[in-house]
C-alpha cells in the first residue's frame, strides 16, 4: 500500500463533527460488510448507547471505505488498513509528501486545520479533486488523531453461505483470534439480527427455521429473511430513524436474550444465530 493509498474514506467526505468533545474512555473501531444496514444500526446504537446503558464516553467509529467490497478477507482488511495507519502515524507523519495538481502543502494544511477558511467554490474544486484521487483527508485526520485511552479493533460480517465460502469465513475468525480482534457474526445475515427484536423467532417460526438459515432469494430479488423483516417492520435494507427507535432500541435486550437459544459463537459458521448481542454487552463492561 503506497503511503496515499487508502480504501479508508467515502465519496460524501468526511463533515467535522464534535469539536471539542470530551475525551473518549475507549473508542470500539469496527469494518463492517454492508454499506447501509449494518452501518445504520450501529450509528443507531452509538446515538442512542446512553439509552442502552452505554458509557457516554465509550463510542463506536465504524471505518469508512470508499469501495464496496464485502468478502470477509476484506472487510479484515480495511480493519488492518486502519490500524496499520494507526500504529505508523501515516498521515501525521506523511502529510508533507502529499502531491494534489494544482494544490500546495500550505493549501492543503490550511484545508485541514479550518476549511471554512476557503471559499464555498474553492472548497467544492478541492473537494471534487479528493474524490477523483479517492482522498478523504478530513476523514484521515480525523482518524489519525481519534482514540480513546483503551481503544479496541473488530468486525462485523455475514456468514452469507450463498456468498462467502467455510474456508474464507474460517480463515478470517482464526486471524482474528490470533490477532485478539472482536469478530461479530450473524449467520445468515444481518436481518437475522434484526428480525430478533422484533419477533419470538423460535416459536413465531418453528417450522422455517431452515428456510431461514438458507435464506434464499425469490422472484424479486428478496432475501427469505428480509421479506420476514419486512412484514414486521415495513423495511428492508434502510433503517430510518422512527423504526429504530420503534423496533430495535426498546428491544435490544429482548434480541439479546433470544440469540441465546441459537448457536453460540464458535458455532456460527454452520448454525442459525448471531453473536452481535455480545457486542452490546462489551460496550456496557466499559
Amino acid at each position: 500500500m503506497s503511503v496515499w493509498s487508502y480504501r479508508l474514506g467515502s465519496s460524501s467526505l468526511f463533515t467535522r463533527t464534535n469539536e471539542g468533545s470530551t475525551e473518549p474512555k475507549r473508542v470500539v473501531f469496527l469494518s463492517v460488510e454492508g454499506t447501509k444496514t449494518e452501518v445504520q444500526y450501529l450509528h443507531f446504537i452509538e446515538k442512542y448507547r446512553v439509552e442502552l446503558k452505554i458509557n457516554a464516553l465509550v463510542h463506536i467509529e465504524v471505518l469508512k471505505r470508499f469501495d464496496t467490497k464485502s468478502d470477509p478477507e476484506n472487510v479484515l482488511e480495511l480493519l488492518e488498513e486502519y490500524i496499520q495507519f494507526r500504529e505508523n502515524k501515516m498521515f501525521e507523519n506523511n502529510i508533507d509528501s502529499l502531491c494534489l495538481k494544482d494544490y500546495s502543502t500550505e493549501f492543503i494544511k490550511s484545508y485541514l486545520e479550518d476549511d471554512s477558511c476557503l471559499t464555498k467554490k474553492e472548497r467544492r474544486k478541492f473537494e471534487a479533486a479528493l474524490r477523483e484521487e479517492q482522498l478523504d483527508l478530513l476523514y484521515l485526520d480525523f482518524l489519525g488523531k481519534y482514540k480513546g485511552k483503551d481503544d479496541a479493533f473488530g468486525i462485523v460480517i455475514d456468514r452469507d453461505c450463498g456468498s462467502h465460502t467455510a474456508e474464507q469465513m474460517k480463515k478470517v475468525v482464526e486471524k482474528c483470534k490470533q490477532k485478539e480482534y472482536l469478530y461479530y457474526i450473524t449467520n445468515p445475515c444481518i436481518e437475522f439480527w434484526q428480525l430478533l427484536h422484533v419477533s419470538d423467532v423460535t416459536s413465531e417460526y418453528a417450522e422455517d427455521l431452515e428456510n431461514i438459515l438458507q435464506n434464499k432469494t425469490d422472484e424479486n430479488k428478496n432475501t427469505f429473511v428480509s421479506n420476514l423483516l419486512y412484514t414486521k417492520t415495513g423495511e428492508r435494507k434502510a433503517i430510518q430513524v422512527k423504526s429504530f427507535e420503534k423496533y430495535y432500541l426498546p428491544n435490544v435486550d429482548l434480541a439479546i436474550k433470544r440469540a441465546q437459544g441459537f448457536a453460540s459463537r464458535d458455532e456460527l459458521l454452520e448454525k442459525l444465530g448471531s453473536n452481535l448481542g455480545e457486542l452490546i454487552e462489551f460496550l456496557r463492561k466499559n
